[in-house]
């Protein structure tokens, strides 16, 4: 298949989970519209796509994004209002269906399925996924879990350059994290474009080689030059330290929810079959260790800024 002649619509391109999609996209041949709300740095950022400004519960504007496209990226964002995700929806599944758009590649953004006990996020991307599923446009969900990149702002770690603390994630010692990159879920959603045949489907996915903490703690020390040490705090406690960096009681409870529903599992049952993911899509996905490897240095001075 020649991916020059075909063209995908993804949106979200300015964000940490799009805007790798489109890249790795434009690297693949394809011919993309590249959709967020700001078309100046749409182009900024992408020069090579064509920048589409288009709000998610605008339908009209989001049925001429999806008019001609051969397959869409979607993801929504964190909702900042009680209705923001049913009106987000029913804006993209209409203009969806009124563009009659041939296949959808769609990302929960976070923990779905039977693999972990109940919670506010575990059930509303369950029941997005389900939506989707369900929603008549031909589609493919791809089921991420806990964001490789999390590990990287101050808010989430802030004893981690001064202390040699990794407190996060907030989950048992023996637990093995499945960790999911935004770059191997850019490399498997771009796969994903072009495999009709795996409409219906929705595969949870990760980057290889779930880690206990102690097994992240010994990568981070190389990205922190120091030695660090795995003492994670509880659910609740996390969930409060990033509620009180946003002045946000609802974050505070959903994500100690969350984390309080990923504590509860033991050992390996958090862990996925990425070699599965690799022979499904054809795809090669890089390991926890050399992601951390890639990422930039981080300076004293940022960290404490």
């Amino acid at each position: 298949m020649t991916n020059t002649t075909k063209t995908v619509t993804i949106f979200g391109a300015t964000g940490a989970q799009g805007a790798p999609v489109v890249r790795e996209a434009l690297a693949k041949g394809y011919k993309v519209r590249a959709v967020a709300r700001d078309a100046q740095k749409i182009s900024a950022l992408h020069p090579e796509a064509e920048a589409v400004a288009a709000d998610l519960a605008d339908e009209a504007a989001l049925t001429a994004a999806l008019e001609g496209a051969d397959a869409a990226f979607l993801h929504f964002p964190r909702p900042e209002g009680p209705d923001d995700s049913q009106n987000w929806a029913a804006a993209f599944f209409g203009a969806a269906h009124k563009a009659q758009l041939p296949l959808l590649v769609f990302v929960t953004g976070g923990p779905s399925g039977d693999r972990f006990p109940s919670s506010v996020i575990v059930d509303a991307t369950t029941h997005g996924m389900n939506a989707v599923l369900n929603s008549g446009i031909p589609s493919i969900v791809l089921q991420s879990a806990v964001y490789l990149e999390n590990l990287q702002p101050e808010v989430f770690l802030p004893g981690l350059r001064s202390e040699g603390t990794l407190d996060y994630p907030p989950t048992p010692r023996d637990l093995k994290v499945q960790w999911t990159s935004h770059i191997d879920q850019a490399t498997l959603a771009v796969a994903a474009l072009s495999r009709p045949d795996l409409v219906g489907q929705a595969f949870e996915i990760g980057t290889p080689d779930a880690l206990t903490g102690d097994e992240l703690a010994e990568l981070m020390s190389g990205w922190v030059d120091r030695d660090v040490t795995f003492d994670p705090m509880s659910p609740e406690a996390f969930g409060q330290r990033i509620g009180d960096a946003f002045n946000s009681p609802g974050a505070a409870f959903a994500l100690g929810d969350l984390y309080g529903s990923i504590a509860k599992l033991n050992g390996d049952a958090m862990a996925i079959d990425t070699d599965a993911l690799e022979t499904t899509f054809s795809v090669k996905l890089t390991s926890v260790a050399d992601h951390i490897k890639a990422w930039p240095k981080v300076k004293d001075d940022a960290l404490s800024s």
